[in-house]
């Protein structure tokens, strides 16, 4: 049983470039073309199960508040449908669904009879509203003259006060103060655990990988990544950081004739297993195998392994002449660099690979981002790489017992 089901949605608006092309567009019937269309979305699916957390992500202007207000209900579809079984309540982006000119107490017995609430109930819930908004007298003020922080308090006491079966929340905790944002978390918690859906739209990513069960990144009007919420906010954080850097390609060297080793090959797998892979999980064994030819033997190599996140931060780098324990290969051969227990979290990482002289100097030849590599994890953490941890609580009940017990032991 599915409380949402959305099933090719799209929305098209008409541009025009000026108000007289759409009065020719009108007289002709429609033979004639004056507009541009741009598709705010297209061909968007999806189902939301009863009791689960949905999540949006994305750029602005990347269609997700259409998404949520054809959802809603405040939009109509150009083409698909949306099938939603309860009550369903929602907070959209600033300005929507309040009239300015009323005021805060004439907006929330209007805003609950929209969606079927009796006045007499909605004034028996208005203290509870008024004070989770917690605005004072501007609830009998009109809503023209809220600050965004007021404006945000007020819908998001009403549209969680009305018990919907599904809630939409877009972006309503970014104009919020930290004590807001934290009961507004902890309300939604509540629905979560009482089994209600949620769609929930955010740029806070954080609140994205905290709260969501499934996450879905909206890119140009369409679904480019769904799948869980790390799954999901990793394909986003490496789209983002992508597009922060500017890589130039680095050309490899020209050694020319072939009388100085050259590096022939380099493939990743997970240690026992010879496969190339091009995807690992944080905790999995990686080896970097690295093939090299010496047309000159003996000759003294050492290889080198850099590896760089898409954004371009370093994220390790060795070789084998810094590695005490290592004899350097003097003809041609192979070399691993194994990395048990990978620590590295999710993301999008490049591997480059030099061949060097007995000293470590001279470039005989390089790869640079030969291998590109995906890294996931279903673990709850946040950053460059996961730190092996530990925690200890102490209370000050074990404080004081110890403070207590230390003389006796001391004494034995």
């Amino acid at each position: 049983m599915f409380a949402i089901q959305a099933e090719q949605l799209s929305k098209v608006y008409r541009i025009y470039a000026n108000p007289k092309d759409r009065l020719k567009e009108f007289l002709t019937r429609g033979r004639r073309r004056y507009h541009q269309e741009f598709w705010a979305l297209r061909d968007v699916s999806f189902r939301a199960g009863i009791g689960t957390t949905l999540g949006f992500i994305g750029d602005n202007g990347a269609g997700k508040s259409t998404l949520l207000q054809l959802v809603a209900g405040v939009l109509r579809p150009t083409s698909g449908q949306v099938i939603i079984r309860g009550r369903t309540s929602a907070i959209l982006e600033l300005g929507t669904g309040f009239n300015p000119e009323f005021t805060g107490r004439e907006n929330a017995l209007m805003s609950g009879t929209i969606m079927g609430i009796s006045p007499k109930e909605m004034v028996r819930r208005l203290p509870e509203i008024a004070a989770f908004a917690e605005i004072g007298e501007f609830i009998d003020r009109p809503v023209k003259l809220y600050s965004s922080g007021m404006y945000v308090r007020l819908a998001f006491a009403v549209a969680t006060s009305v018990d919907p079966d599904v809630l939409i929340i877009d972006e309503a905790l970014s104009v919020g103060d930290q004590y807001f944002q934290k009961r507004c978390i902890d309300r939604i918690d509540a629905f979560r655990k009482a089994g209600k859906t949620i769609l929930f739209c955010s740029h806070d990513l954080y609140y994205i990988r905290l709260i969501c069960d499934e996450v879905f990144w909206v890119k140009d009007g369409r679904i480019a990544v769904a799948g869980t919420a790390s799954q999901a906010v990793a394909a986003y954080e490496n789209y983002l950081r992508e597009r922060e850097v500017t890589k130039e390609p680095v050309a490899a060297l020209d050694h020319g004739p072939k009388i100085f080793p050259w590096i022939s090959r380099v493939r990743l797998s997970r240690d026992g297993d010879d496969a190339p892979r091009d995807q690992f999980i944080t905790g999995e064994d990686l080896t970097v195998t690295v093939e090299y030819e010496v047309p000159q033997p003996p000759t003294v190599v050492h290889v080198a392994v850099l590896i760089h996140r898409n954004d371009d931060v370093q994220v390790f780098a060795t070789a084998t002449h810094v590695a005490a324990d290592v004899a350097p290969p003097t003809c041609s051969g192979s070399v691993r660099l194994r990395f048990p227990r990978l620590t590295l979290l999710a993301g999008s990482y490049d591997v480059s690979v030099s061949l060097l002289d007995e000293h470590g100097l001279h470039i005989y030849d390089r790869r640079p981002r030969e291998f590109t590599f995906d890294v996931i994890h279903n673990i709850k953490a946040l950053g460059l790489c996961y730190l092996e941890h530990h925690w200890d609580v102490e209370t000050g009940a074990a404080k004081r017992m110890r403070a207590s017990v230390r003389p006796e032991s001391s004494r034995v």
